[in-house]
């Protein structure tokens, strides 16, 4: 069965809003398979829906929240490990200081890559932060025009990501 683009864009708003592909196929009444193929499609055709659900949701909590959540999890599991060698009496220095050594180089390949990644996702995370600045500004300044200008905007969504989500 065909479907229009608004049941397309319908079922990419509610993904993006954070439901499940599944849950949002049902809510748009297409089936899951189908949904799941205009995923695979939109990105590759340059609309990753996760690479925009998750700007949605860094610019909703804060990509400050989600680095320190990532950068914590990575603090954890080296704390973990450095109690792990502290517990284990048997082993010797040169081996101590090698878990060591890969400890930190991952951890400064964590940060690195994550760095190289930010700017690509805090442009798209600013970008979509303008769009709700707008929504909220248009309903309260012009309440008329709030409808379309949704409208306008979720259908501009894979051009959005396009536009902010990739490096220029």
């Amino acid at each position: 069965m065909a479907y229009d683009q608004n049941v397309r864009s319908k079922v990419r708003s509610k993904y993006l809003q954070g439901m499940p592909l599944q849950t949002a196929a049902d809510l748009c009444k297409v089936p899951y398979n189908t949904a799941r193929n205009w995923k695979r499609q939109a990105a590759d055709g340059g609309d990753d829906w996760d690479l925009a659900r998750n700007a949605r949701r860094m610019s909703k909590g804060g990509m400050e929240e989600m680095a320190n959540e990532v950068l914590g999890g990575l603090a954890e599991q080296f704390l973990a490990t450095i109690d792990a060698i502290k517990a284990d009496p048997k082993m010797d220095a040169a081996k101590r200081a090698d878990i060591l050594v890969k400890l930190m180089d991952g951890y400064n390949k964590a940060i690195g890559a994550a760095s190289r990644a930010m700017p690509n996702v805090n442009r798209l995370a600013v970008a979509m932060d303008v769009l709700k600045f707008l929504t909220v500004f248009i309903g309260k300044s012009a309440p008329k025009l709030q409808k379309q200008f949704i409208e306008i905007a979720e259908a501009a969504g894979p051009e959005f990501v396009r536009e902010f989500g990739s490096s220029s």
